[in-house]
């Protein structure tokens, strides 16, 4: 059980945003509850890098060796001239999930890559999630963009039946907080062994 406990401490789920539109939420698990950090106003990596250089140094018996971002992590392979890849828009990955193109994205992508290999520096593995997809195994068909308090409370509550673990203080009380809670929840099936793969892995894979 101890171990266990241990384990919920050892990752973050990211719902990323825009730098300093105050979207950028984690979710954290302290050992006991589901944790919610608002990046607000400031720079939203900046903020990340920080909370994890706070987690590394807190005397915890849990060490902080990963992160799940809602983020393209990788550029189409085409880019990287490996061959058989010939889509310039979207990665296998992308199209599999009906995922929005990285190059679309274009500034987010740049900046959750450029964050990746910032937390490789602090050991951190960086694993790319995609909210939508974990909330379509988990909800089937009632997740949405526009969850209102209520939704958000009810499927809450559906996710903490699914796994008991997550233990919720309050609820998320706006869709970023829920979709980092989502975020979270992949990195939870993936070190459980619960997870799908998506993608390709000279390309780029999202973990559901």
């Amino acid at each position: 059980q101890n171990r266990k406990t241990l384990m919920l401490s050892t990752f973050l789920g990211i719902d990323y945003g825009s730098k300093t539109s105050g979207n950028t939420i984690i979710c954290y698990h302290n050992g006991k509850e589901l944790l919610f950090y608002t990046s607000d106003k400031k720079d939203a990596d900046l903020f990340i890098l920080d909370f994890v250089r706070q987690c590394q140094s807190s005397q915890n018996e849990a060490t902080l060796s990963k992160v799940f971002l809602d983020a393209p992590l990788s550029l189409p392979a085409v880019y990287h001239s490996i061959d058989g890849f010939s889509n310039y828009h979207y990665r296998s990955c992308d199209t599999a999930l009906k995922a929005m193109s990285p190059m679309f994205l274009g500034g987010l992508t740049a900046r959750a890559i450029e964050l990746k290999h910032r937390l490789e520096a602090q050991n951190i593995q960086t694993y790319e999630v995609y909210p939508k997809a974990i909330a379509q195994v988990l909800l089937s068909d009632q997740y949405h963009k526009k969850l209102s308090l209520l939704e958000l409370k009810h499927l809450s509550e559906v996710l903490t039946q699914h796994i008991p673990e997550i233990q919720l203080n309050s609820y998320p009380h706006n869709q970023h907080q829920f979709d980092a809670m989502l975020a979270w929840i992949s990195g939870f099936r993936f070190l459980n062994q619960q997870h799908q793969v998506f993608g390709h892995p000279k390309e780029g894979i999202i973990i559901v």
